[in-house]
């Protein structure tokens, strides 16, 4: 399905639930109840509230740090905290909820591709949501606008490695704070996506920052060379078109050297690629099983209490996907498994499979509950 008509269906039948979408490296959540949507969530750290509001100027990473280390302590919800800490106040907070949900919503629709699941009457924890009310037909409508602005950008900057190269001085008056943020970065060496991560902000925003002051000819694109092809190479062959039958054996092999997310994830894409196809559908639901079977023998009991084996602190400088540190984030030393698997917009079994891979490097140790 399209993502418009998508929303447009769970709206107009007035839906309660969860609507988890993938595009194999976000997930997200989009929370509905009664065809509005309430809440969102995300994966990507550059959508977490505390990178919008480091973004937007309403708080350091220092006081950003610190409501991170109380939020563990106090069980509470990063915002509350941050109101508490006068580093904003709740009007503020407010809006800045409403554009975290909006542009995380806004960025779906850029994606070409993706699976999605809607859990009919499932919410997240109450503690978890942070109310809000957005209207389908006017989020579908922006998206879409999105849509079209993408494409016009695309023509000019076609990759988020492009870099911007300096003409001359920017006009101090034209530029609005959000402007000097992301021009401050330009240096004729970083990239697009890379003054993106600095910045804390999506790709869309610092590339339209761009396009302005290409447009007003202070700034040109350098684009990405690629990697020259040897004159005597010849053409590659075309590509073996990818099927449902060549997921699934592919899904086999990787069952078979113990990749089970590597494997869960072609299972998958294999009953996306042919939904209708019972043997396809039945292929794809006992390598599912065999993966969950072979998580129970790892002895991860539902009443096990996940917790850091060292400070968060650390393990945010490793390099860990974006996954990894949403559910590092997530564990406190005080929430079982069982509680951890409802959290998050990854599936129950995704979420296991992530931790038992976080256990296995030592990242994460499992304690009887007390």
């Amino acid at each position: 399905m399209e993502l418009a008509e998508l929303l447009q269906w769970l709206s107009s039948a007035q839906k309660t639930g969860t609507l988890a979408v993938d595009d194999g490296k976000v997930q997200k959540q989009i929370v509905f109840r009664d065809g509005r949507i309430i809440s969102t969530a995300s994966s990507d750290p550059r959508e977490h509230l505390g990178a919008i509001l480091i973004s937007h100027g309403f708080v350091t990473d220092g006081e950003l740090a610190g409501a991170i280390e109380r939020q563990r302590q106090e069980k509470t919800l990063i915002g509350k905290l941050l109101v508490e800490m006068n580093a904003i106040d709740e009007r503020d907070l407010y809006r800045m909820l409403r554009l975290k949900a909006e542009e995380s919503l806004y960025d779906v629709f850029t994606w070409t591709e993706g699976d999605f699941r809607f859990h009919d009457g499932q919410l997240p924890p109450p503690e978890t949501l942070i109310p809000l009310a957005l209207d389908v037909a006017a989020v579908v409508l922006e998206g879409m606008q999105r849509i079209d602005e993408w494409r016009r950008i695309r023509e000019i900057i076609p990759s988020p490695d492009c870099v911007p190269v300096a003409l001359g001085a920017f006009d101090e008056a034209e530029m609005g704070e959000w402007d000097e943020q992301v021009l401050g970065h330009v240096d004729d060496d970083r990239s697009i996506g890379e003054i993106a991560r600095l910045v804390h902000a999506g790709e869309f925003y610092v590339s339209k920052i761009v396009l302005r002051q290409l447009h007003a000819g202070r700034l040109k694109i350098v684009r990405p060379r690629g990697p020259a092809r040897p004159a005597a190479e010849s053409a590659p062959s075309p590509p073996q078109p990818i099927t449902a039958e060549t997921l699934l054996e592919e899904a086999r092999q990787r069952l078979g050297k113990g990749e089970l997310e590597s494997a869960l994830r072609h299972a998958r894409a294999a009953r996306a690629l042919d939904p209708d196809q019972r043997k396809i559908e039945a292929a794809a639901a006992q390598i599912e099983e065999t993966v969950r079977r072979d998580i129970e023998r790892a002895a991860m009991r539902p009443s096990d209490v996940p917790k850091l084996a060292r400070p968060f602190e650390e393990l945010a400088k490793l390099r860990l996907s974006p996954q990894e540190g949403y559910l590092l984030s997530r564990i406190d030393g005080t929430h079982d498994l069982r509680s951890l698997l409802r959290l998050g917009p990854l599936s129950p079994l995704e979420t296991q499979l992530l931790l038992r891979k976080l256990v296995d490097a030592g990242h994460v140790q499992l304690e009887p509950k007390t």
